[in-house]
């Protein structure tokens, strides 16, 4: 990653990729990279703080419960900064994941599950979450957050 990147210019993107072990400690190296991309493209401290929380919970779930902490598995992170926007792509190589089995951490009857809580935290910071379980059966994340108008 060039520090002295040129921003994008209108629909183009500049693109970002990082292969991770299977292993908690390595979601350090993402944090960095975030670091240096919100300070690079001036995101701004609350927007640094949503893409933290939201893109570690995805890569702590994808080595966790996709990977299961196979050390011969691995999570791939692309970003994708435009103009408007930044997406990420967290990818895994498990065995799949559907979103819909997970409880609402907010409802009443679930407030003591640990279980649900990464998963509200991501729909809540970012504008648009999606998951997909590939042909391999790993399963795919999909973050988007608008970036905002530079103030005038």
């Amino acid at each position: 990653m060039a520090a002295d990147s040129p921003a994008p210019q209108g629909n183009s993107a500049d693109k970002y990729t990082l292969t991770i072990g299977s292993r908690l400690e390595q979601l350090a190296m993402v944090h960095a990279l975030i670091g240096e991309i919100a300070r690079q493209y001036g995101f701004g401290e609350e927007m640094e703080t949503a893409l933290l929380v939201a893109v570690i919970e995805a890569g702590t779930n994808a080595i966790q419960h996709g990977n299961a902490f196979d050390d011969h598995k691995t999570v791939l992170f692309q970003f994708r900064v435009r103009t408007d926007d930044i997406s990420i792509q967290v990818d895994d190589y498990g065995t799949g994941f559907d979103p819909a089995k997970v409880g609402d951490p907010t409802d009443a009857s679930r407030l003591l599950n640990p279980h649900g809580r990464g998963l509200y935290l991501m729909r809540e910071l970012m504008d648009e979450v999606t998951f997909s379980v590939r042909p391999d059966n790993g399963t795919t994340v999909l973050l988007r957050k608008t970036r905002p108008l530079p103030s005038s």
